[in-house]
């Protein structure tokens, strides 16, 4: 890592998840591979450039200790945990949610818009209340490269204007550079309101897209790590199990 660039508690706070998230096995009895070297390397280097001194020192230790009567493979992930909590103390607010109160509804729309702006490969929606709107409210201003997934649950209310909104998308120049899949899956099956970004980054919403601040306070809030791959694999999965629109 370059010791000339300066990193913001946010970057950090990313770079943190991502090592944590790829951390090797460390089988004890297992020669160390040229990729857990390597990951071991990565780590070292993030950690020192993160300040965490006691955390960089607790993990030396550690990996030191690997292969011998200590081997630990949680010692080496404890000081990671530690510097990216002490990241997230240090990360500006908007990193990690927003508290949007009643009838701030330009507030809860851009809080959102915000997320579906974030520059990234997939982006995953859940929302059992999904209605048109994502067509005309959210979708424009979507980045993802390889477009925007939409799971939901069929509303008798919602279902003909969300099919008419989801063909006419289909129809228009724009969804040559902005692909939106809507799938249902049954309505017990979901229980959040989520934007899930690269399978990885989990935002937790409160209300529905079309409801938020309207009547009653609403939240953003960016979910754990644990939580976040729990979250992504279970509606990764409902996802495999939806049925198109139709």
């Amino acid at each position: 890592m370059d010791s000339g660039k300066t990193l913001s508690p946010a970057q950090m706070l990313a770079i943190l998840e991502a090592v944590i998230r790829e951390s090797p096995n460390f089988v004890y009895g297992d020669p160390l591979t040229e990729k857990e070297l390597r990951w071991l390397g990565r780590a070292d280097a993030i950690l020192e450039a993160s300040g965490a001194i006691p955390a960089l020192l607790s993990f030396r230790t550690a990996r030191h200790n690997l292969g011998g009567y200590s081997h630990s493979r949680d010692n080496i992930l404890i000081p990671l945990h530690d510097a990216y909590s002490r990241m997230e103390l240090l990360a500006p607010i908007a990193s990690q949610g927003a508290f949007i109160p009643a009838g701030a509804t330009w507030n809860g729309y851009a809080a959102l818009i915000k997320l579906v702006q974030t520059e990234c490969n997939d982006l995953l929606i859940v929302d059992p209340y999904l209605n048109a709107s994502i067509f005309t409210d959210f979708a424009p201003h979507a980045t993802a490269r390889h477009g925007v997934r939409c799971l939901t649950a069929r509303r008798q209310e919602y279902h003909l204007s969300l099919l008419a909104s989801a063909g006419r998308w289909a129809t228009d120049t724009i969804s040559q550079t902005h692909q939106v899949d809507v799938r249902y899956v049954p309505s017990g099956s979901l229980h959040d309101r989520l934007i899930i970004i690269d399978n990885r980054e989990v935002w937790l919403i409160s209300q529905s897209f079309k409801d938020i601040a309207k009547r009653s306070p609403a939240s953003v809030t960016r979910a754990d790590m644990e939580m976040s791959l729990m979250k992504a694999q279970h509606y990764e999965a409902l996802w495999d199990q939806g049925t198109d629109l139709s």
